[in-house]
C-alpha cells in the first residue's frame, strides 16, 4: 500500500543559523542534515512522493552505510577499497516550508554524496553527480508545494560498480546538506572571490569580485556593501558600488579595498577578519554573505621555497584520505578539529587533500588553527587506474567538478596551491600527459590566477622528459627525493616539493623509489624544497596492508592482503594515538627540547636500515620483554645534542646526536624489568628526560575523554581513550583484553575502534579489544541537555565509568 509518511516533518524557517559552516554564515542558509528516512537496497518507486517510507531507519547525515557492515574479504571494494560493503542506498526527507520562504529561490546544496547520487523533488529528477567528492547544488523553486504542505526530497545512492576507487571511499550522504533560500535579486552560489594582492604590517589591498544575479521581471537598483570587520568587532574597511541589475542577467561587480595596518594571517598567528558582503535595494538588505579570511601573501620560490608574507615557512605536512577512522566517511567536525590539533602539536603545518576535494569544514578549521593546504581534485584523469573509477566520466564532468572545486574553496587563506591530479597514469603518454594536463589547467585558471597549480608525480623521469613539468606552476615529487638535487640543478626555475614521502628516514638508496639518508637530509634541510607531505599522517581504512610491505625495489611484488583492511603507514593510528614515529617528527619539526623512547617488539628492528617502504619499524613506547637479558633495539627520538640513557638508575653512556650523522640515536640494551629513561641535555645544560616502566598485569580500565562538555546538537563529539592499566597505574603496552561499553543520558555510542588494522571487530558495535594497551569509544550527542554517562567493562577487572555533560 503506497502512503505519504508523516514521520516527523521539519518546519523551516528563514534566519541566521548559530554553527553553521563559516564558509556558509548568512541568513539565508540552514542545515539540512536531520531527520532523513534511509533504506539499504534498490526501492523502485522510492522518488514518487506517495512511496510508503514509514518502516525506513530515521537517521541523520553525515551517514556512511559501508562503515554499518562487517569488513569481508568477498566484498567487491577489495583490498583497495578495505574489504567494505557497497551497494545502493536511498534517503527521504520530509519537510515543509514556511511562508517567510515565498518568493526566494530555493536551493539545496549537498557538500558530499559518494557516488553517483541521483536527487529528486516532490518526483521531479534533478540530477545526477557521478563524483563522489564534489559539493553540488540544485534549484528547488519551480518544484516546491505552497507553504504548510508537504514536499519530499528523494537521493539514490549507488556504489556498486567496484572497485572504484584505491581506498576506502564510504558510501552515502556523507557529508552536510543545507537548505539555501535566497531573494530573487542574490548573490550566486560561491559568488564572492576575494583576494590579497599587497600585503605587510602597514597595508594591504584586497580586490572582491562579487557575481550578482536578478531572477526578478524588472531590472532592479541596488548597492552592494562589502566591509571588513577585524577580531574586536570593528569595521576596518569597505567598498561600495551602486549598480542596476538587468532582469534575468548576472552581473560582476569588481571592488578593491584598501586596509591600514592588517593583522596578517600566518601559520603561527592565524588572525582572520570576517568578509560582509550585503546586497540592499529598495533600502533593505536582500542578500548577504560573510565568510572568515586571511589576508596573507603566498608565493614559492625555486631557491627559498614556499613563502608567506615574505617570511621562509618550511612545509612541514602530511597527506590524509577522508575517512574519519572508526567513524568512516562520515566525519563530524570535531574529529576534523582533534586531528588538526593532534597534528600542530607534532608540529605539522601543512596539508595535502589526498586525493580529493576535502570537506568545507576541515579548510575552515584550516584557516582558523594555522594550516597551509594543497587543494587536490583527481586521482585518475581519461586513463584509469580502477575499473568503475571516475575515468569514465572524466571528459563529461570535469569542467563542471573543477568549477565547484575552486569556487567553493578559493576564500580560504589556507589553500596555497591546487592539485590537479595524483599519480596519473598519463605520466606514462606523452600525448595524453600534455594534452590532459592543459585541459585542466585551462579549466582551473577561469576560477583563480593567484595561486599555483601542481600535480604531484611519482614518476619524475617521464613528466621531465615529457614537458609536463614545464606546464606546472610547481612540480610535486611522489617518493622521488633522490631527483631533487639534480633536478634543482637541471631546472632552475622550477619549484620542487616532496607531495609525498615516506614517515621513515632510512631506506637503501639503491632503487629509483628509495633514497638515501643524504638525500633525505637534502630534503629536509635546503631551502629550495619546499617541504614535505608525509603519507600519511593517520592511519586509514583501505589499501589494505600498506606499510606491511616488503623493502626492496620491488616490494610491490609481495602485498599483504586480507585480513589487514587498512593501512597502517600514518604517524598516527585510525583512533588519534601517536604512534613511534609521531614522537621522532615532533623532534624533528619543534624547537621544543625533548626525547622519547621506543623499543623493540620484534627482531627486524635490530636493523635500523632495514624497514618495510610505507612504515616504521617494529618499536612501540614499552619497556615489557618476556625474557631477562635478551637485547632488545632502542629508539630514542630527539633534538639535543646529548641524551644519557639509564637502566634502574644505571647508566648505559651517554651520546652524542646531530641530525646530520643520523636521524635518531640507536642503543642495544640487555633487557631487566624497571624504568628504562633517556635524559637529554640542551647546549645551556637544561635537562629534559622521558621514561617507559615495566608493566605488570592488567588490572583497571582507565576511561580519558577528549571533552568534558558538549553542545547537545546531535552532532558533537567526545572520543574517549581507553588504558588498561596495571596495579601501578602503568600501562600495559600489550594487553587486549575485550571491553564492552554502554552509554546513558543525553549522549549515544558513535563509534568503537583501536589501532590494529587487522581488527575485524564491527566499528559500529559496543565491543572493541584492547590493541597495545588501548582502544577507542566515540560519543556523540543528542538534542538532549544533561548528563552522559560511559561504562566500561572487562570480564573481572573493575568496571570504569566517565562522566559528560551535554549543554
Amino acid at each position: 500500500m503506497i502512503k505519504t509518511s508523516r514521520v516527523r516533518l521539519l518546519i523551516i524557517f528563514i534566519l541566521i543559523v548559530s554553527g553553521a559552516t563559516a564558509q556558509k554564515i548568512n541568513k539565508t542558509t540552514i542545515p539540512f542534515d536531520f531527520d532523513w528516512m534511509f533504506a539499504l537496497n534498490d526501492h523502485p518507486g522510492a522518488e514518487r512522493p506517495e512511496f510508503d517510507d514509514s518502516k525506513w531507519r530515521l537517521l541523520d547525515v553525515p551517514h556512511d552505510f559501508s562503515i554499518e557492515h562487517a569488513f569481508d574479504s568477498a566484498y567487491a571494494t577489495g583490498a583497495g577499497g578495505g574489504y567494505a560493503h557497497s551497494g545502493i542506498g536511498w534517503y527521504r526527507k520530509h519537510f515543509k516550508t514556511g511562508p517567510a520562504i515565498s518568493g526566494k529561490q530555493v536551493s539545496i546544496l549537498f557538500d558530499g554524496v559518494y557516488r553517483n547520487s541521483e536527487v529528486w523533488i516532490n518526483g521531479h529528477y534533478l540530477g545526477i553527480r557521478p563524483y563522489g567528492y564534489s559539493s553540488f547544488y540544485y534549484d528547488l523553486t519551480p518544484h516546491l508545494k505552497p507553504a504548510g504542505q508537504d514536499n519530499i526530497i528523494a537521493v539514490k545512492v549507488n556504489t556498486t560498480e567496484q572497485p572504484n576507487s584505491r581506498w576506502y571511499t564510504g558510501s552515502g550522504i556523507y557529508r552536510h546538506v543545507w537548505l539555501v533560500a535566497k531573494n530573487k535579486l542574490h548573490i550566486d552560489q560561491w559568488g564572492v572571490f576575494a583576494r590579497t594582492l599587497e600585503a605587510n604590517k602597514e597595508k594591504a589591498s584586497v580586490d572582491i569580485t562579487i557575481e550578482l544575479r536578478n531572477e526578478f521581471n524588472v531590472d532592479k537598483s541596488c548597492t552592494v556593501i562589502t566591509r571588513f570587520i577585524d577580531a574586536a568587532g570593528k569595521e576596518a574597511a569597505r567598498a561600495e558600488s551602486k549598480v542596476e541589475a538587468q532582469t534575468g542577467r548576472a552581473l560582476t561587480i569588481d571592488q578593491h579595498i584598501k586596509i591600514n595596518k592588517p593583522a596578517l594571517w600566518s601559520v603561527e598567528q592565524p588572525r582572520l577578519y570576517q568578509l560582509l558582503v550585503e546586497v540592499r535595494s529598495g533600502g533593505v538588505v536582500v542578500d548577504k554573505y560573510v565568510s572568515p579570511f586571511g589576508i596573507r601573501i603566498a608565493r614559492f620560490d625555486a631557491n627559498k621555497g614556499f613563502l608567506l608574507n615574505g617570511k621562509h615557512v618550511k612545509l612541514k605536512g602530511v597527506n590524509n584520505h577522508h575517512d574519519g577512522g572508526p567513524l568512516g566517511a562520515a566525519v563530524l567536525d570535531g574529529t576534523y578539529k582533534r586531528r588538526l590539533q593532534i597534528l600542530k602539536n607534532m608540529g605539522c603545518n601543512a596539508l595535502r587533500m589526498s586525493h580529493n576535494p576535502p570537506s568545507p569544514e576541515l579548510l575552515a578549521l584550516a584557516d582558523s588553527l594555522g594550516f597551509v593546504v594543497i587543494d587536490e581534485i583527481f586521482d585518475e584523469w581519461m586513463d584509469g587506474k580502477t575499473p568503475g573509477g571516475y575515468a569514465s566520466q572524466f571528459t563529461q564532468w570535469y569542467e563542471k567538478d573543477v568549477a565547484n572545486w575552486i569556487r567553493r574553496d578559493r576564500n580560504h587563506p589556507a589553500v596555497i596551491a591546487w592539485s590537479i591530479g595524483n599519480e596519473v597514469r598519463e605520466q606514462y603518454n606523452k600525448e595524453n600527459a600534455l594534452k590532459i594536463t592543459s585541459m585542466l589547467m585551462s579549466a582551473s585558471r577561469k576560477y583563480d590566477t593567484t595561486r599555483p597549480f601542481t600535480a604531484a608525480c611519482n614518476e619524475i623521469l617521464n613528466v621531465n622528459s615529457f614537458g609536463m613539468g614545464d606546464l606546472l606552476d610547481i612540480v610535486g615529487y611522489n617518493y622521488q627525493e633522490a631527483y631533487y638535487k639534480a633536478d634543482h640543478e637541471k631546472y632552475p626555475h622550477r619549484v620542487i616539493f616532496g607531495s609525498e614521502t615516506v614517515i621513515y628516514p632510512y631506506h637503501p638508496g639503491n632503487c629509483w623509489q628509495l633514497r638515501s639518508y643524504e638525500q633525505w637530509l637534502e630534503g629536509q634541510l635546503k631551502d629550495y624544497v619546499a617541504g614535505e607531505f608525509l603519507w600519511t599522517g593517520f592511519d586509514y581504512i583501505g589499501e589494505a596492508g600498506i606499510g606491511d610491505v616488503g623493502t626492496g625495489c620491488k616490494f610491490w611484488e609481495k602485498w599483504p592482503t586480507w585480513p589487514w583492511r587498512g593501512a597502517n603507514c600514518g604517524v598516527i593510528d585510525m583512533c588519534g594515538f601517536p604512534k613511534p614515529a609521531y614522537w621522532f617528527r615532533k623532534a624533528l619539526w619543534n624547537e621544543k627540547p625533548m626525547v622519547h623512547i621506543a623499543v623493540q617488539t620484534d627482531e627486524s628492528a635490530r636493523d635500523r636500515e632495514l624497514c618495510s617502504f610505507w612504515s616504521w619499524p617494529s618499536v612501540e613506547t614499552h619497556w615489557n620483554h618476556n625474557t631477562k637479558g635478551d637485547t632488545l633495539a632502542v629508539h630514542v627520538y630527539t633534538n639535543v645534542p646529548e641524551v644519557e640513557l639509564k637502566l634502574n638508575g644505571k647508566s648505559l653512556g651517554a651520546r652524542k646526536w646531530d641530525l646530520n650523522r643520523e636521524a635518531f640515536l640507536f642503543w642495544e640494551v640487555p633487557y631487566e624489568p624497571g624504568k628504562l629513561e633517556a635524559i637529554g641535555k640542551t647546549a645551556d645544560g637544561k635537562k629534559v628526560s622521558f621514561a617507559v616502566h615495566t608493566a605488570g598485569k592488567p588490572a583497571k580500565i582507565k576511561l580519558l575523554p577528549d571533552r568534558k562538555v558538549l553542545r547537545a546538537n546531535r552532532q558533537d563529539l567526545s572520543y574517549v581513550a581507553v588504558q588498561v592499566l596495571d596495579a601501578n597505574d602503568i600501562p600495559v603496552p600489550f594487553a587486549n583484553n575485550n571491553i564492552t561499553f554502554e552509554v546513558t543520558g543525553a549522549g549515544k555510542l558513535a563509534a568503537v575502534g583501536n589501532g590494529d588494522q587487522q581488527s575485524h571487530t564491527p566499528l559500529k558495535g559496543n565491543k572493541m579489544e584492547a590493541w597495545q594497551g588501548k582502544c577507542m569509544a566515540i560519543i556523540q550527542s543528542t538534542d538532549r541537555k544533561g548528563e552522559i554517562t560511559i561504562t566500561a567493562r572487562s570480564g573481572s577487572l573493575p568496571v570504569a565509568t566517565a562522566v559528560l555533560s551535554a549543554e
